[in-house]
């Protein structure tokens, strides 16, 4: 069966922050919400993406104070986003040829959640 990413992450809305919010505080938030990636909302618009990728690229690679930098500064801006209609093989499929791990899924403009290249690796007839 090939579920939709609708199906795949019901039951698990997006954790999010605003683009003034800290490195830190956008990380903590992924450590707290056992999530890979937060979605950047301002006045219910779907902004940018912060993944895990993001922190370990500003951590690992810059001496700025993640305390002090604004998340807006280093997130993905205007992510691509898919339909919540989406079947998980598609979701894969535009993941591996982008080379994205994470991506938000709409309704509109509404942002149900995020779904991860290893929430769908498991699903339909993918062999990996």
């Amino acid at each position: 069966m090939n579920r939709t990413v609708r199906e795949i992450i019901a039951g698990k809305p997006a954790v999010w922050v605003k683009p003034n919010c800290s490195v830190r505080e956008a990380a903590r938030a992924m450590y707290d919400g056992d999530v890979g990636a937060v979605v950047v909302m301002e006045a219910g618009h779907l902004r940018g993406i912060f993944t895990e990728r993001d922190a370990l690229r500003f951590f690992a690679a810059t001496r700025r104070n993640p305390y002090t930098i604004d998340v807006d500064a280093v997130m993905t801006r205007d992510p691509v986003t898919i339909p919540a209609d989406t079947t998980a093989e598609q979701a894969r499929g535009l993941m591996l040829a982008k080379g994205f791990r994470h991506l938000p899924v709409v309704d509109g403009d509404s942002v149900l959640g995020v779904v991860s290249l290893r929430g769908v690796a498991f699903d339909s007839s993918w062999p990996g």
